[in-house]
């Protein structure tokens, strides 16, 4: 009876954060497409692709290139390539529609998110309600929920499994009982899963990693003996899991570093988004604090909104604090050293990437670590610090409370769980019909086949009347109804929207006014490309033009 009841606690606890996360979605029967008509279609395009890739032998592109940026090729590397979560959506496509099998991809995954957070929690000897709110705020969080707009965001399980056996890695150095050669395969294992899903997610999870194990293995008591030992006595088995999973790695990141040689981010395409030291309590509009710290907004990105309630910013202080306090009056103890180098981590890596007056930031140093230079949207650091600040929070939480009796602990946990909870609600998800992206591709699709190869020009007008285009926004919004048209038509595009482009004469194609496209267009097809370019109008579709290339 215990069991069953425990198990409708999380279910019901993942239920209602999965229509708390994709109401848009669940409540207009799958008729609502979550979160926009930009990055999250690119998203879904890419996976799309990739099954396109590997099941029609007819498919114009391949995996590695899609049918965009024509006749560019290589450009899955340009941004997010999502392959190690695109079997999920393959699996689901196999079954239903390629909008359907989106959705509910991002449902999946951020059910595998609570999923492994609760389980780590239940593996470090966590109380059932505070798996549950581990869970629920790695994969619910206001944060969480809004970057669902940055679908490559979404997958972060293997972030936890990771953070959790360097955990038990450091702890099982030294000891008879323990299996450090185990935990560190594991470790690089589900490093690697989460850099071929998420380079972001990859590289910020590998920074934070780095950090921790320096931090633990200092603060341990014998620490820096015990590892140089295991590195000494296991040499053989250690250097084949860290070599061999670092050949993988470089294996997998060869093409991006030679597609994308020389096109590292400047430090001033960071500025706007790293995060000022108001952006961890700005919250988003209509959450339950917006009404006092909603003035916090100001000045700062809609992306460094990183506010998840005082619970949460309670719990990370007062763990701090009591576990700094436990050090210094009892010495370093494994566990509670492992718990301080956590909640350090986090505490790291916020002063790391936090911006002072107009310009300044640490970051003009950390970026040059390698892999940072891909990396402009800085606050998304927000997995680093939530991750191994709330895991930190959660254990030491979970100590401190061990020698109350069951009944006064249970009731004091779950209240602490439904408080943090209730400061994740009220967020409204973006979204859009169905009708207003996907059957305006469809129709400019049939007009593509009319030629070789195709152009569909900017804007586009939806059922409502509104047109995306107008702004940066609504031109990337634009660009990918064209890559979808031509992948719904198998006819190569001249569109493209992604991290970067190839360079500034795809720009003037893209950006020009109306009066000057068709000579960009010919201009940068010469010599790459002969035959008829099916240039078509969205909002005028028996206006398309065929243009000969010579």
């Amino acid at each position: 009876m215990r069991k069953a009841v425990v198990l409708l606690a999380y279910l019901g606890a993942l239920a209602f954060g999965t229509d708390r996360a994709f109401a848009p979605t669940l409540r207009s029967g799958f008729d609502r497409v979550q979160a926009d008509r930009g990055d999250g279609v690119l998203n879904h395009y890419i996976l799309e692709h990739s099954w396109r890739a590997l099941t029609d032998p007819d498919y114009c592109g391949s995996l590695f290139s899609p049918p965009c940026f024509f006749p560019t090729r290589s450009t899955l590397w340009y941004s997010e390539h999502l392959l190690g979560v695109a079997p999920l959506y393959w699996a689901l496509r196999a079954v239903t529609d390629y909008i359907t099998a989106y959705q509910w991809w991002m449902i999946v995954l951020s059910g595998l998110n609570f999923v492994a957070f609760a389980a780590v929690v239940r593996w470090l000897r966590g109380p059932h309600a505070l798996a549950i709110l581990g869970g629920y705020l790695w994969a619910f969080g206001l944060i969480h929920l809004d970057q669902i707009k940055h679908q490559q965001m979404i997958p972060r399980f293997a972030m936890v499994l990771a953070v959790y056996h360097a955990w038990q890695l450091v702890l099982a150095l030294g000891s008879a009982a323990g299996n450090p050669t185990r935990h560190l395969n594991r470790l690089c294992a589900a490093v690697a899963f989460q850099a071929v899903t998420c380079v972001n997610t990859g590289w910020f999870l590998v920074s934070g990693l780095g950090t921790f194990l320096a931090l633990a293995v200092v603060l341990r008591p014998g620490g820096v003996r015990d590892l140089v030992r295991f590195l000494v006595r296991d040499r053989w088995r250690a250097g084949l899991i860290l070599g061999g999973w670092t050949a993988a790695m470089v294996a997998a990141f060869v093409p991006y570093y030679v597609v994308n040689r020389g096109r590292e981010r400047g430090y001033f395409e960071c500025i706007e988004h790293m995060p000022r030291p108001q952006a961890w309590l700005a919250p988003l509009p209509g959450t339950p604090w917006d009404w006092l710290l909603g003035r916090f907004r100001t000045g700062v990105i809609d992306e460094a909104w990183l506010f998840c309630g005082f619970g949460l910013d309670l719990l990370f202080v007062v763990s701090t604090a009591a576990v700094v306090w436990r050090v210094a009056a009892r010495g370093r103890q494994r566990e509670a050293a492992v718990v301080l180098a956590a909640l350090l981590t986090a505490a790291v890596w916020v002063a790391l990437t936090l911006k002072f007056g107009e310009e300044d930031s640490m970051w003009r140093y950390v970026r040059h670590v390698p892999g940072g230079g891909a990396v402009r949207a800085v606050s998304r650091v927000y997995v680093t610090v939530y991750l191994f600040g709330s895991l930190g929070a959660i254990v030491w939480l979970a100590r401190a409370t061990e020698r109350l009796r069951a009944g006064p602990r249970g009731v004091l946990l779950w209240l602490v769980t439904a408080a943090c909870v209730a400061e994740q609600l009220g967020y409204e998800q973006p979204s859009f019909e169905r009708r207003d992206f996907y059957p305006i591709a469809d129709a400019a699709a049939v007009e593509l086949r009319k030629g070789d190869i195709g152009y569909v020009n900017r804007p586009y007008t939806d059922t409502k009347g509104v047109r995306p285009g107008g702004n940066a926004e609504g031109a990337a919004q634009d660009s990918v109804l064209g890559m979808w048209a031509g992948l719904r038509a198998n006819v190569p595009v001249v569109n493209g929207y992604s991290g970067r482009v190839p360079n500034i004469e795809f720009l003037e194609v893209i950006m020009t006014t109306e009066e000057y496209r068709i000579k960009h267009l010919k201009q940068w097809l010469s010599g790459r490309f002969r035959g008829r370019v099916a240039v078509v109008y969205p909002d005028n579709l028996g206006g398309t033009l065929i243009i000969e290339v010579e």
